[in-house]
This record gives C-alpha cells, structure tokens and sequence, in this order.
C-alpha cells in the first residue's frame, strides 16, 4: 500500500521539521512527505527542503485552517495515486512502529475507511491524551476516552468506534473518494469527528489501533494552552456539528 503523509504548518516551523523527522526514522516510511503552510509569515520551504529534500511543500497566502490544509494535502497526495493519506498533526511525533501498525490495519479489512492511533501527552511521565471517541450528544457532542488517565496500559484493545483523531489517522483513498475529503467550514477542531461520522453513515467503519502510537505536544500548533480562539471555535464547532449531522431528538438532548 502506497501512502503519503501530510503535515499542515503554521508558524512553528520547528515543531514540523522533528514531526517529519520522526516520519523519516519509522519502520515503515510514507512514499511522499507533503507540507502544507497555512500561511505563515515566514516561508518554511527552503528548510524544509534542506532537511528532506523529497518533502513536498505548498504555501497558501493565508491561514485557511487545518481542515483546507489538510485536504490541500490529502488532494495532492490522491493525485499523486496514494492508497491511503496519513495526517499527522505537526506538533506530534510518531513512534517508530507507528505508521507501520496503522497501515496493518487499514491493510487488514477493506471496509474500515480510516484508523487511529493511540495519543499520548509529553508530559514526563506522559499520560493518555486521546484514545478514542464516542459520540454522545451531550456536552462537547463526543466522549474522549483516555481523556489525561496516567495508565498507558488502558485502552488496549483495537475496536471500532465512532471517531479517531485527526493527530495521526490514516485514511484510505477509496473511502476519501467516496466520503469527501474534511468540512472546510469547521476551519478546526471537529472536522475529524465530522468526517468519521461521515463515513460510518456510509456504511464504511472506523478503527481505533492502540498499539499505533504517538506522543502529541497539546495544542502547540496554536501556541500552547486553551486560549480564546480555540475555545469559540471548540464551541461554534459543535454547534455546527450538530446542525449538520443530528437528528431531532439529538437536538434537544444537547440542548439541554
């Protein structure tokens, strides 16, 4: 299975050439390595570039958020001919056998239409930072098993489930040609929910693989911390989420 690994930047140039890095030192190396910069005010291709020359890179004259970046990449990586599309978020490292895990097991079941990985903080010692979501309708619209639980054993069984993050999720091409790539209006935080209930309505199903590993740095991308613009968007993305996708009765129960 050919695979190309997308990774969209925004001002952390850093953060995106030790994400590639760890991409590069895998047991298992995509095919294609494609950056895609949000707009950031200084342009990363040149040191991308000297690093992993084979990288692609794309830069858009403004910050379109994760979601048009990442299609950016994922629509590259099709015309490319990839079977499968891994996102990795650029503030997050993969352990070495990580992307061969993942692979294993899209590779296994034709009609799982995306796997997931399990999220560890880099705290030290690191805890859990997402295993895998349930879809609940209430509060933030979906459960984040694993949420902080400092017992990295838990969570150890592969399933399927509602949603995988999108910090590391490898999704195969026929299932992105049948569902569509990312909502764009989501800009971020959401779209992978959105695209995973997406597919399951399909009739296609997501994979949680817990032995596909990555330690993810929270919320580095955008600066570090909960700050004012995540959490609006966070919330305004429910909102959307649920006009999208919920049924009457799903309404009123996160109405309420």
């Amino acid at each position: 299975m050919e695979l190309a690994a997308v990774v969209v930047n925004w001002n952390q140039l850093d953060l995106t050439l030790r994400c590639l890095q760890s991409l590069e030192r895998g047991s298992r190396v995509p095919d294609w390595l494609l950056v895609v910069d949000n707009g950031s005010p200084a342009d990363p291709t040149s040191a991308v570039r000297a690093r992993f020359p084979h990288a692609e890179v794309w830069r858009h004259a403004e910050n379109l958020g994760f979601a048009a970046g990442a299609n950016a990449g994922m629509q590259r990586a099709l015309e490319l001919g990839a079977e499968a599309v891994l996102l990795v978020n650029n503030d997050a490292v993969v352990a070495p056998d990580c992307v061969a895990e993942l692979e294993r097991a899209l590779d296994a079941d034709p009609e799982v239409a995306a796997v997931g990985g399990k999220v560890l903080t880099e705290d030290d010692p690191p805890r859990i930072h997402f295993a895998y979501g349930i879809l609940t309708f209430h509060g933030e619209i979906a459960q984040r098993r694993g949420w902080l639980d400092p017992d990295l054993n838990a969570y150890g069984e592969c399933r399927d489930v509602d949603y995988v993050s999108g910090c590391a999720m490898l999704l195969r091409r026929a299932a992105l040609e049948r569902v569509g790539l990312f909502d764009p209006e989501y800009f971020a935080y959401h779209e992978d929910l959105d695209w995973c209930t997406r597919a399951w309505r399909a009739g296609l199903r997501i994979r949680y693989v817990p032995t596909a590993v990555v330690r993810h740095r929270m919320h580095a991308s955008t600066g570090g911390g909960y700050g004012s613009a995540i959490t609006y968007l966070s919330q305004r993305n429910s909102i959307l989420f649920v006009r999208k996708n919920a049924t009457w009765r799903q309404r009123c129960k996160y109405a309420v």
